[in-house]
């Protein structure tokens, strides 16, 4: 009776069989500790402002109607001191729905939050720090003009102006870097179009 046994040939075949299957599944058990890249982080950026756009267009939860305050704003300010967005890197997404003069109080006189909610963790106030977590290691520049360079704000016809109540007349730009690379994100007037460069 002869013993039974694998040949060399079927090794082989099985080394190769686990290592297709072991280069084609790490990159699904390890894809949470790969770091964002700016490609990834500008089309967040993006969609973040044209989120703030569209909170201004539907009127989301204000305290004043649109009856009363036509003109009701919500802006996105980048590397803005905020104490309800810690760190010196970040951006967040906020109002003044009681109108007295303080962005994104919370909460305010009438005890509501005045911020967009975090619709990727359900958080009421929205902010994204670029200076830890996920985004560590960016850098991003925005100038919109105004006395703020750092706040784009939004009407609720989707119209952009600067940190003043201004109009854009002009195409302003947000710059997203890391590492020697870098994206371009560009914000036009009247409509407010943004779009990565």
């Amino acid at each position: 009776m002869g013993k039974k046994g694998f040949t060399v040939i079927e090794l082989v075949f099985v080394l190769i069989i686990m290592a297709i299957v072991a280069a084609a599944a790490s990159p699904m058990i390890f894809r949470g500790t790969a770091s964002v890249t700016a490609p990834a982080l500008s089309r967040k950026v993006r969609d973040d402002v044209r989120y703030a756009q569209s909170l201004a267009l539907i009127r989301s939860g204000l305290d004043s109607p649109a009856s009363t305050e036509p003109a009701f704003l919500y802006r996105i300010s980048f590397n803005i001191a905020d104490a309800n967005c810690a760190g010196a890197g970040h951006y967040a997404i906020t109002n003044d729905a009681d109108r007295d003069g303080t962005w994104g109080e919370n909460p305010n006189g009438g005890g509501t939050v005045e911020s967009a909610r975090d619709p990727s963790t359900g958080a009421d106030y929205f902010c994204v720090q670029t200076d830890s977590g996920d985004y560590a290691g960016f850098t991003v520049a925005a100038d919109f003009g105004g006395s703020v360079p750092g706040v784009i704000e939004f009407d609720n016809l989707g119209i952009p102006y600067d940190s003043d109540g201004i109009r854009l007349t002009a195409s302003k730009s947000i710059v997203l870097s890391k590492g020697g690379l870098s994206e371009t994100i560009s914000v036009t007037p009247n409509t407010g179009m943004v779009t990565i460069q």
